[in-house]
Order: C-alpha cells, then sequence, then structure tokens
C-alpha cells in the first residue's frame, strides 16, 4: 500500500495499519486487496496535516478531516517507509528504529 503526496513524498504501508475517521476505525493489511476501500478513498484528496513516530517506531499520519493512520514497527521486517525529495528517506526497521537519508543539496 502506498500513498503519494502532492509535495513529491511517498508514504510505502508494508505492515497492518489502522484508519480512525470520525465515522468509525478499520484495520487493513497492505495487501492490494484493500484497494477497493471506501475508507481509504476517501483519504486520496485529504491534505494531510501532521505526521509524527513514536519512540516505538509507531507511524501516526494525521488529515485535514482529523481522520488518523496509524502504522505500528514490525519485530520481523520493515514496516513503513517515508520518501521525498533529493533521496531523503525514513525508513522504519524491524524493531521500531529508524533509519533516515537527508536530503541532497543538489
Amino acid at each position: 500500500m502506498s500513498f503519494q503526496t502532492s509535495g513529491g513524498y511517498e508514504l510505502r504501508i508494508e505492515n497492518d495499519y489502522t484508519l480512525h475517521t470520525p465515522h468509525g476505525s478499520w484495520n487493513f493489511s497492505p495487501e492490494p486487496s484493500n484497494a477497493d476501500s471506501q475508507e481509504l478513498a476517501a483519504l486520496a484528496d485529504q491534505r494531510i496535516e501532521h505526521a509524527a513516530v513514536s519512540s516505538d517506531g509507531t507511524l501516526t499520519v494525521t488529515f485535514a478531516t482529523g481522520s488518523e493512520l496509524h502504522v505500528q514497527a514490525s519485530p520481523s521486517y520493515e514496516a513503513w517507509t517515508v520518501a521525498g525529495p533529493r533521496g531523503m528517506k525514513v525508513v522504519c526497521m524491524p524493531g521500531g528504529e529508524l533509519a533516515t537519508w537527508k536530503a541532497t543539496d543538489t
């Protein structure tokens, strides 16, 4: 599962995740079968207000509507990746440790 922003960022999810909206909460796996989810489709036009990572590697993305996407770290594999312009990247490694690459100046 991946999301791309108009600002050139991509969020790739490779672990189970939860979506909390004003209308309820849903649990998803990163499988392609979620592509038809109305709840996920509603995020396509939503502005991201805030993104944060907790000390255990859980990523929380808050949208303008108040909806929140939560992706927990995995003990066995990379749970999520945020990639941005000029090579910027943050990867949640197994166990929740973050690997980071800064954007280049070119």
